[in-house]
């Protein structure tokens, strides 16, 4: 049985992690291929071990491995369909994240062998691009495993096991829509396997598609629900919370024209707040009423909360979940070649299509002085923002009596053109993986296997309907020809094929304006390749009193490369990438390949056993050694041991020690910069009094400090991210140890629990900006400078910025102090006869107690433990009935009471500071009809989140693109990535076999 229970563990009474033998094949088969290369049950393992039976797990309407593994608590979202909105280059793949450390840190295996990258700046396998048709079984080790498989494997590893044999045929279609009528999911997949030449020779082959349809995001929330800086706060303990939860707004993402006027003024500037908004809807002025808002920052480009609908367009764009397609083939040949050798080789083919609104989907105008569309060569200053004059043959006659009664001859608008086509990234994955083997017997109690694997990986991106700056200003300088028609002012514009702009319309304008002004498109690629040889053995070595000593040992040799390439034609991407309103960043080319030389060993060896108070005592050890071609050598070892002194109880530890190298991302990732309109500055108005330190620490580190700089600010800051050439190799001592019971007095039952602790030290990461700039002011006894050196201020006024104010954030891979996590693991299975069928129970949990980063050495760092991304405590439970021609299943995940951000300085910092609890269950039921009995035909019928369950909090709303987000910067505040954001869905699935 398991310790972290999946649904193999309501599908299998007793499974074990090795792969059963055929009858004529050799005990190498029995290989375990998680945690330990040698056979054993998995309660016998010193590493807590679980086991996704994949054909079980469909029948709860899970179709993907992601989905199927997210149904483990100690595994992280990663990146999924949920939250990879808003990344540059890995839109739409499937990472898993093993203790929730990092991606880069969990490793991935297709029976027991690495798969190539799928990512374009990470080292984590794309599970997207793994055929799903044939998957056996999907087994996880929550531990360290990298002395047995490489020190990426620093959490743990996931090993995905291939049917290599099966008689007949599997067919099976389901189909699933939620409650609103949307979220369809389809998922067909075909598989045979059968003899020939004698037995000898055994063929298997499957296919499979699924299809996955977008939700947009004004489908579940009209409204955006988000903290927002509370304007009448006046400190830390003054009772008052510093954040509220507000109705957010801002009106000059309006989709339609809206301005502000104070006293015949516009823009307003910071006298926004005393000012009076307007908007032009359907050709008319229209005044929004002061009492259908409030204003939470000053200023023309603030934010308001509430407001008419009308006041705020950039939803209109957005996606809770992007549109997919994914197929995949794969086939593998087993021949014995003779009574003791087995060849075995696989071909795979999987593709997957993701189609979404890109990282900045659509296009706007604000009065901002410093704006997106550059410097004017004849002037020297910047290109304004949309303006309504007098002269402007488009002008509205309403808009033209408003100007004159306000005594304006220009008005400055704030537009979001939502009426233009969206902007779209659309990711085409194609992945082919080839594998060899041989396996043999070597003596009667050694066996062989010598391999070799190739795997690629391609994605071709393209991100649609992009606007030429060039093309834009020329297309909205608009005069009048002789008949009083407006056309282009530019003569060459007009040759060209100029169409003038309507600033004012929201109709969505002719095809030959949309050819002239966003003809363009842009193409990306990147290739992921590897090739990976080995050979090992296996067996047993030598008989000691207390039994067999085995061992495993073996070299491979792999190669990895990285190749990325931007669109070629630079004058096209200098003309459509620009900053801050449309930031779509350049991505310049990127090639990277490194060569891996290793050797492994590990040893079991019985130390006692059938004696009284140790029925068995085992020790184990484990060591690989590593040679970079690109990095320092590296040792990698474990330490276990498993005691058993009752038939019922063992109690198992292990002790490892890892080195991992980074990786061609974290290395080489070409240095990008996005500038930004806003930054949530912590030295700003109103959020310096959120932390009783900020005020001490701003005045100690802001350039010229007078007092708090004002928000939002109006200077243009800017972000950089990417790799770093200087980066050292992090290492990490991880140890566990716990109990397991299988009580003689409940027959059918076994239980564990297990403490963990994983210690990195020298960490690799790229910590998201805001958190930056708030830890290195949020610091008692001074500024945090471990994070304050990656914060650059002006140090003087000038064009545009203030003194103080941000000028950039380096928010690149850096070598960290350290990063420390621990927690314990529990795990139940249960498995009766129950009156005339048969009853079946896992249940497996998580306790978080630490989750730290600490900056700088001697410093204590922050720890997050307890908040909703690392809540308290999480489980998920697993019930299933079987009788006659039915199975009656019910799944319920749970996640404790959560904080929305541990290290907020009181309750005080934030309206309703806690995440609730989350309860979702599941239920489905089986029939399996006996039509045919050549046949075995099932139908499955079932509900995900059957009491549509709902997180009443911002944590479920507070969806955004985030600029230049990284494998380990995920949209880690896109809470539909922990909890269902799809709401009641309900789905029926046609399964035979013959």
């Amino acid at each position: 049985m398991l310790l972290m229970q999946a649904p193999a563990v309501i599908a299998q009474d007793a499974p074990e992690s090795a792969e059963q033998p055929t009858p004529e094949a050799t005990d190498l088969d029995a290989l375990v291929v998680t945690g330990t290369r040698i056979a054993r049950p998995e309660l016998e393992s010193v590493m807590p071990i679980s086991v996704v039976d994949f054909d079980e797990v469909k029948e709860t309407g899970r179709f993907t491995v992601y989905d199927a593994l997210m149904l483990n608590p100690a595994i992280g979202p990663g990146l999924g369909e949920m939250n990879s909105m808003g990344q540059e280059y890995d839109k739409g793949v499937a990472n898993i994240d093993l203790r929730s450390m990092g991606t880069n840190r969990s490793l991935v295996l297709v029976d027991g062998l690495r798969w190539v990258s799928g990512g374009a700046r990470t080292a984590a396998v794309d599970l997207n691009t793994i055929p799903s048709s044939l998957i056996d079984r999907v087994e996880t080790v929550t531990g360290g495993a990298s002395a047995i498989y490489g020190a990426d494997a620093v959490t743990g590893a996931v090993n995905i096991v291939m049917k290599k044999r099966m008689d007949g045929t599997s067919a099976s279609v389901s189909t699933g829509l939620a409650e609103e009528g949307d979220a369809r999911q389809t998922q067909a997949s075909v598989a045979t396997g059968f003899d020939f030449l004698d037995e000898r020779a055994h063929l298997v082959v499957g296919a499979n598609y699924v299809l996955t349809d977008e939700i947009p995001l004004l489908d579940r929330y009209t409204d955006r629900q988000v903290y927002q800086v509370n304007p009448e706060n006046t400190g830390p303990n003054d009772g008052i919370p510093d954040n509220i939860i507000i109705n957010f707004r801002q009106f000059y993402r309006s989709h339609y024209p809206t301005w502000c006027v104070f006293e015949g003024t516009a823009p307003c500037g910071t006298n926004a707040k005393d000012g009076d908004w307007y908007q032009l809807i359907d050709g008319q002025v229209t005044h929004i009423p002061r009492d259908s808002y409030r204003t939470i920052s000053n200023n023309d480009t603030g934010t308001q909360d509430g407001g008419p609908d009308t006041a705020f367009g950039i939803y209109d764009y957005m996606l809770l979940r992007d549109k997919s397609e994914k197929s995949s083939a794969y086939g593998n040949l087993e021949f014995q070649l003779t009574p003791d050798v087995v060849w075995n080789t696989s071909l795979g083919y999987a593709s997957s299509y993701v189609s979404g609104h890109a990282q900045w989907p659509g296009h706007r105008d604000d009065v901002r002085p410093i704006n997106w569309w550059g410097i004017n060569p004849e002037t020297g200053t910047a290109h304004p923002g949309g303006i309504a004059r007098l002269d402007d043959p488009f002008l509205p006659d309403s808009l033209r009596e408003h100007m004159l009664a306000e005594g304006l001859t220009e008005l400055p608008m704030n537009r979001h053109y939502s009426h233009l086509p969206m902007s779209r990234e659309i990711h085409r994955r194609d992945a082919i993986s080839f594998g060899t083997d041989l396996t043999g017997r070597l003596t009667d109690r050694i066996d062989w296997k010598g391999f070799l694997r190739w795997g690629t990986v391609e994605d071709d991106i393209t991100t649609t309907n992009m606007v030429g700056r060039n093309e834009w200003l020329l297309a909205r300088d608009v005069t009048v020809d002789a008949t009083g028609n407006p056309i282009c002012a530019d003569a060459d514009a007009r040759a060209a094929g100029c169409v003038p702009t309507n600033l004012y319309s929201t109709e969505m304008p002719g095809q030959d304006w949309l050819d002239y002004v966003m003809p363009y498109e842009r193409y990306e690629s990147t290739k992921n390749s590897m090739l990976n040889v080995g050979l090992g053995m296996n067996g047993e070595l030598f008989e000691l009193p207390a039994g067999t000593v085995r061992f495993a040992a073996g070299a491979e040799w792999r190669e990895e490369k990285l190749d990325t390439r931007d669109d070629p034609d630079t004058v096209k991407l200098h003309n459509i990438v620009w900053s801050p309103g449309n930031d779509h960043g350049l991505h310049p080319d990127m090639s990277a390949s490194r060569r891996v030389s290793e050797v492994y060993g590990e040893v079991v060896v019985p130390v006692l056993s059938d004696l009284p108070g140790a029925r068995r005592l085992d020790v184990e050890a484990a060591y690989r050694y590593s040679h970079y071609s690109d990095n320092p050598s590296t040792d990698t070892w474990k330490l276990g041991l498993i005691w058993s002194p009752f038939d019922t109880v063992s109690l198992r530890g292990v002790k490892g020690f890892s080195t991992r190298v980074p990786n061609f991302g974290e290395l080489y990732s070409p240095i990008s910069m996005v500038t930004l309109g806003h930054i949530g500055d912590p030295c700003q108005e109103g959020r310096i009094l959120q932390d009783d330190d900020r005020p001490g620490n701003c005045a100690a580190t802001v350039p010229g400090w007078t007092g708090p700089l004002p928000t939002p600010n109006q200077n243009a800051p800017r972000v950089f991210t990417g790799g770093n050439p200087d980066l050292e190799p992090e290492t990490s001592d991880s140890f566990s140890y716990g109990v397991v019971w299988q009580p003689s007095f409940v027959p059918g039952l076994d239980l564990t629990a297990d403490y963990w602790e994983i210690d990195i030290d020298n960490v690799i990461t790229a910590i998201a900006y805001g958190t930056i700039m708030n830890n290195c002011v949020n610091a008692s006894g001074g500024p945090d400078m471990g994070y304050c050196q990656f914060v650059h201020r002006h140090p003087t006024d000038g064009p545009g910025h203030l003194a103080g104010e941000v000028d950039y954030v380096q928010a690149q891979y850096a070598n960290l102090a350290g990063r420390k996590a621990r927690g314990i693991d529990f795990g139940l299975n249960y498995a009766r006869g129950l009156g005339p069928g048969h009853y079946r129970l896992g249940f497996s949990a998580t306790r978080n107690l630490e989750r730290r980063i600490i900056s700088q050495r001697g410093t204590a760092g922050t720890d997050n433990a307890g908040q909703f991304q690392y809540p308290d405590f999480k489980f998920t439970l697993l019930n299933k009935y079987d009788v006659g021609d039915f199975s009656f299943g019910v799944n319920t995940r749970y996640i404790s009471k959560s904080l929305y951000a541990v290290n907020d300085q009181s309750l005080e910092t934030r309206e309703m500071p806690y995440v609730p609890e989350y309860w979702q269950h599941d239920v489905n039921i089986t029939w399996h009809p006996d039509w045919d009995a050549a046949t075995d035909y099932s139908i499955s019928l079932g509900i995900k989140n059957a009491t549509d369950s709902k997180v009443k909090h911002p944590v479920l709303r507070a969806y955004a693109t985030s600029p230049h987000l990284t494998a380990d910067r995920v949209n880690a505040n896109n809470g539909a990535a922990y909890m269902d954001g799809v709401g009641r869905y309900f789905f029926l699935t046609f399964k035979a076999d013959f």
